[in-house]
């Protein structure tokens, strides 16, 4: 009688050829904050969520340390109205009206042919959006 062992192939053996799980940095957060309850159980929560418990310690300490990738967070929008300049005495009338405006309190942001003004106190985080939105078009 001949007995072989039976040839299993290589890739069946290799764990490196199954996809990973992923978790979104809000995944994660969620699963953070669920921890820093008080009396709460790591190897639980882990559990519950099908994540290894070394892992979930691992998000706690780079939480812990400012390190855990925040959440992406969509900012607030702001209405804009475009306006197209069609004759040069509209242009001077902007012009005019820039140099009206005190300097402090005051962005004027020029980008691919289109001239933003900004009055007032600027949040960063909203001419940072708007920003990205201009650099799309």
């Amino acid at each position: 009688m001949d007995i072989k062992p039976k040839e299993t192939p290589a890739a069946e053996l290799n764990w490196r050829n199954k996809s990973r799980k992923t978790y979104t940095p809000e995944q994660r957060l969620a699963m953070v904050r669920e921890c820093q309850a008080p009396g709460v159980s790591v190897a639980e929560i882990a559990q519950r969520n099908r994540v290894n418990t070394n892992l979930l310690f691992k998000w706690k300490r780079q939480h812990e340390r400012g390190l855990l990738p925040a959440p992406k967070t969509s900012g607030a929008l702001i209405p804009v109205t475009v306006v197209k300049e069609k004759s040069r005495r509209v242009k001077r009338a902007v012009r005019a009206r820039a140099r009206a405006v005190p300097a402090a309190g005051a962005i004027e942001v020029e980008l691919l042919g289109a001239r933003i003004f900004l009055h007032g106190t600027v949040s960063e985080a909203n001419l940072a959006i708007v920003l990205r939105a201009l650099a799309r078009r």
